[in-house]
């Protein structure tokens, strides 16, 4: 498919800049997208009894509550059509169908910057969604687990996820492990479920004296210096659209 052209000074046509991208490898149309519709997108991905009932307890809307400020910070990228968010459960990133249908299909193209936001359960299948989006050639510019959950045999086997630990593909990795000082039921849980605790990988690795359904504290608080990892991931976002 030939890009649009103009016609210059002298008479000649000028190819404009354009992109070529694919979908997922299954599909092979070419698409040209201009330059100008760069967009960042944000998945903010709920745990159990996060977005729907889980085992009768729930909704909690946990994630909701840190994508929020965020949304809200990116008010005016939103309007100019530079920004967009989308809440998702946990269980709506597990197989390829749902991951075309829910995460693709909000993707314009393969080189936007995409960040992924998983709290709970929701940061494990967040985990294995971003190596998945690598091997069809997506690039995750940063991800954010807020006390991912999965370990636990008994999870794993009442719930919709991978039963092996995520090997995340991510330019920029934060985790925010939930170790309260006084645990309430949502620690209780979580510690039934297992969190998934790992010694290396992530870029930002921090303990928050925080409880476990707590997300909008986990991504709001401070972890270096005086940011937040949504202050992270906003000069992120302004960074990345401004250099294109």
């Amino acid at each position: 498919m030939e890009a649009n052209t103009i016609t210059s000074a002298n008479g000649k046509p000028v190819k404009l800049k354009a992109e070529h991208t694919l979908t997922d490898k299954k599909d092979k149309s070419d698409k040209v997208i201009p330059i100008e519709s760069t967009k960042a997108i944000v998945f903010f991905v709920g745990g159990a009894g996060d977005k729907e009932s889980y085992y009768f307890s729930g909704p909690y809307e946990n994630i909701k509550y840190a994508q929020d400020p965020l949304d809200k910070r990116a008010n005016t990228l939103q309007k100019q059509g530079k920004y967009r968010s989308a809440w998702l459960g946990y269980n709506q990133i597990r197989g390829k169908k749902d991951i075309q249908k829910n995460v693709l299909n909000i993707i314009p193209y393969k080189s936007c910057p995409i960040y992924i936001i998983g709290h709970s359960l929701g940061g494990w299948n967040s985990g294995h969604l971003t190596k998945t989006m690598a091997d069809w050639g997506y690039t995750i510019t940063t991800l954010v687990t807020l006390d991912p959950v999965g370990e636990g045999t008994l999870v794993w086997l009442g719930s919709d996820i991978a039963g092996s630990a995520p090997t995340p593909v991510a330019e920029k990795w934060i985790n925010i492990r939930a170790t309260p000082s006084k645990p309430d039921d949502s620690d209780k849980v979580a510690d039934f479920g297992e969190r998934w605790i790992m010694n290396s990988g992530p870029d930002l690795n921090v303990n928050m004296d925080i409880n476990h359904a707590n997300a909008f504290g986990m991504f709001m608080r401070p972890i270096v210096g005086s940011q937040s990892a949504c202050d992270i991931v906003f000069e992120s976002i302004t960074n990345k659209l401004t250099k294109t």
